[in-house]
């Protein structure tokens, strides 16, 4: 019984975490761009984040990914799968919304951008994505929304899950209540 009652303060906890992070990243959302980088966190913040664990700026990363977006796009309107009218407004989307562009351009074109490996740049994004996790639960537990116990179970969660890279595909094996769960995510998927 006792067991049983400490997992269901735990997935109360999760989901209190979950639920708030909801709330501010649909209040991000509804403030501006940045859109969503997979598994719960802004495209911003998660682009922020991943440059500072690859010893880049943002502004390169940035640039790196709407590059890669960007020739994406051309390579749709060359093999015709994209309209050339079409084009210059889906460019525009990649430059004024990281999670489209993200979505968009292709891993290994952002690494070589970078002038790194697909393994590196993956594993700074999933890197990225494990700080802004423990960020969040650091922050639970500052609020008063989850006790120290339970920040320790979540973090010790998050030490064993496997976080995407780059790409968001299945949202890994820690996503705060966004996605499947489980462990085993894709950390090497690219387009």
């Amino acid at each position: 019984m006792k067991s049983s009652m400490r997992k269901l303060v735990l997935l109360a906890a999760v989901s209190l975490v979950a639920l708030l992070a909801v709330g501010a990243a649909t209040a991000s959302a509804c403030g501006g761009g940045g859109g969503k980088g997979g598994g719960g966190v802004s495209a911003s913040a998660l682009v922020t984040q991943a440059a500072k664990q690859l010893n880049v700026t943002r502004a390169k990363l940035k640039g790196a990914i709407v590059d890669a977006a960007d020739a994406y796009i051309d390579s749709e309107v060359a093999s015709g799968d994209v309209k050339a009218d079409d084009a210059a407004d889906l460019k525009t989307r990649a430059d004024d919304d990281l999670g489209f562009a993200i979505k968009t351009s292709k891993t290994k074109t952002v690494a070589a951008n970078l002038g790194i490996t697909v393994a590196a740049l993956n594993d700074g994004f999933s890197a990225a994505r494990k700080a802004l996790y423990t960020a969040k639960i650091d922050k639970a537990l500052a609020n008063g929304d989850i006790t120290a116990a339970q920040a320790a179970d979540l973090k010790a969660e998050l030490d064993d899950a496997t976080l995407p890279g780059y790409k968001a595909i299945g949202y890994g094996g820690f996503d705060l209540g966004y996605g499947g769960g489980g462990s085993g995510g894709n950390r090497s998927s690219h387009r």
